[in-house]
């Protein structure tokens, strides 16, 4: 009887432990979707303005690489000249002085060359 005792003390001893040993570990909890992640605003905006600082730098060089060759400077009122010594005569429309090179349609009669009236439709004609 002393053995079967023994015996019913250690079996029970092995549930209980095994009984705590289950309660000692966590509950399983379902994986996240690995599809979503959190994600940091400050990290995605700070590479979206790498990107668009990489692509205005880009567009700079293709403008510097643009860019006319030629510089125009109005030599008088009805002649514009280029930077390679190219005269044009702007008659009957004035030079424009912000740009340097002809006018191809008058606002006024200050946009017609000497002797030229504005008229409406963007036209200069003879004063003559």
């Amino acid at each position: 009887m002393k053995l079967i005792t023994t015996l019913v003390l250690g079996l029970t001893l092995a549930c209980a432990a095994d009984a705590q040993t289950v309660m000692r570990v966590a509950p399983r909890v379902a994986a996240a979707n690995p599809a979503v992640q959190r994600v940091d605003p400050m990290l995605v905006l700070q590479s979206r303005v790498t990107r668009l600082e990489h692509k205005v730098s880009a567009l700079e060089s293709t403008l510097g690489k643009t860019q006319p060759a030629l510089t125009f400077a109005c030599a008088d009122n009805i002649t514009s000249r280029n930077s390679l010594g190219v005269t044009e005569d702007c008659t009957p429309f004035a030079c424009a002085p912000i740009d340097g090179r002809c006018r191809t349609t008058a606002k006024s009669t200050n946009d017609c060359a000497p002797g030229y009236n504005w008229v409406s439709g963007g036209d200069c004609i003879s004063a003559g």
